[in-house]
């Protein structure tokens, strides 16, 4: 894919760098509304759902950048994601009446990997499985 015009790389990114703003605002309350947590567990799926588009919106901003290799940039978006998911929790250790939780991280990082998979399978046309 040929390199995008410098402007147009920074709008792409701009989506990515909106949500994380937003995330560390979330992050930063004491309390999240109970809409984000109708049921046990649901906080589990927003922090996949979150991850999963927050993954999309970097794929297809990194996809328009310089000539990285698929597999590395794949693998450096999936680490941004990995990193940006532990500073998130490091950060919620710091705000009273939050909690830390490795379930949180697993889900953030699996959101991010489905995503990343899918849009690498799908949306670019490629098979998800090789045939033999």
């Amino acid at each position: 894919m040929s390199k995008a015009p410098h402007g147009r790389r920074l709008l792409l990114w701009l989506p990515v760098a909106l949500m994380a703003g937003v995330q560390l605002w979330l992050s930063s309350r004491s309390r999240l509304p109970d809409a984000l947590s109708p049921f046990p567990g649901s906080d589990k799926l927003a922090h996949g759902g979150w991850f999963f588009l927050l993954a999309l919106l970097a794929w297809r901003a990194a996809r328009e950048g310089e000539g990285w290799s698929r597999r590395r940039r794949l693998g450096g978006l999936l680490l941004a994601a990995a990193l940006w998911a532990a500073s998130d929790e490091a950060h919620q250790w710091f705000v009273p009446g939050r909690a830390v939780e490795a379930a949180d991280l697993l889900a953030d990082v699996a959101g991010a990997a489905l995503a990343l998979s899918l849009a690498e399978g799908f949306l670019t046309g490629r098979r998800l499985v090789r045939a033999g």
